[in-house]
């Protein structure tokens, strides 16, 4: 802790005019004010950060448009499959997120010329397993890309801080409007651990190493990279018309 200053020595000077005296009181009385205004503006803004810990209840993003169907977001017939392999708690899969998905979902997931299926890891730990579960619950009902979009959008600043815990998730899942008797059930079911599962033991036989990984046609691309490089994979795979892996 820094040291303590010293205060220097107060000044005792004659009683002021009772007019300033009451202009030193109006003084003073804004000054509170207007600390107050600024802690609570300060307050506010926390609350409203790109991960705020409490659910917000509006997606980042409006897949109006873009069909959704299980795991799979965009036109079931479109020519590209994108399959994406991430974790819930991965700070790069959250920069994925964050400057390469809002490009995809704005042009080839809404002109039908691809699709993006999600693949779940949970490498990260125990919170990105619960992470996994509240996504498969949420799935159940039709809302597992509204979950993905708030999970990401909540993510905490460290892995298995807490922002994952089971209650957190359940207050995430609450305020997407989830049947919550549902929610619970399927979140503590063994098909929510089957899912957890199955994710890993498809990432090991795709050998993927890290997250996130897509996989085009067949060919892995690690990392977030650049939307221009995606698109050109996209490019590539509709003019070879190959089928996704």
């Amino acid at each position: 802790m820094a040291a303590e200053e010293l205060s220097p020595p107060v000044e005792i000077s004659a009683p002021a005019p009772a007019g300033s005296r009451h202009r030193g009181r109006i003084a003073g009385l804004l000054g509170v004010s207007a600390l107050v205004l600024a802690v609570a503006l300060l307050s506010l803004a926390a609350l409203v950060g790109p991960r705020a810990a409490e659910a917000t209840n509006i997606p980042s993003f409006d897949y109006a448009g873009i069909p959704t169907a299980g795991y799979t977001l965009g036109a079931a017939d479109a020519p590209v499959t994108i399959d994406i392999y991430m974790d819930f708690q991965c700070p790069i899969c959250h920069d994925w997120y964050t400057t390469i998905f809002p490009s995809l979902r704005a042009g080839p997931l809404s002109s039908g010329e691809a699709k993006l299926v999600f693949h779940g890891t949970s490498a990260a730990g125990p919170e990105s397993v619960a992470a996994d579960k509240a996504a498969y619950a949420a799935a159940q009902q039709g809302y597992f890309w509204d979950m993905w979009t708030t999970l990401y959008d909540h993510q905490g600043a460290d892995e298995n801080s807490g922002a994952f815990s089971d209650a957190n998730l359940r207050a995430l899942a609450q305020n997407l409007g989830l049947d919550m008797t549902r929610y619970d059930a399927d979140f503590a079911s063994a098909a929510a651990q089957d899912f957890v599962s199955a994710g890993e033991t498809d990432s090991h036989a795709h050998n993927i190493t890290g997250t996130p990984t897509l996989i085009i046609a067949g060919v892995q691309y690690p990392g977030v990279g650049s939307y221009a490089d995606l698109a050109a994979a996209i490019g590539a795979a509709q003019a070879s018309a190959s089928p996704s892996r």
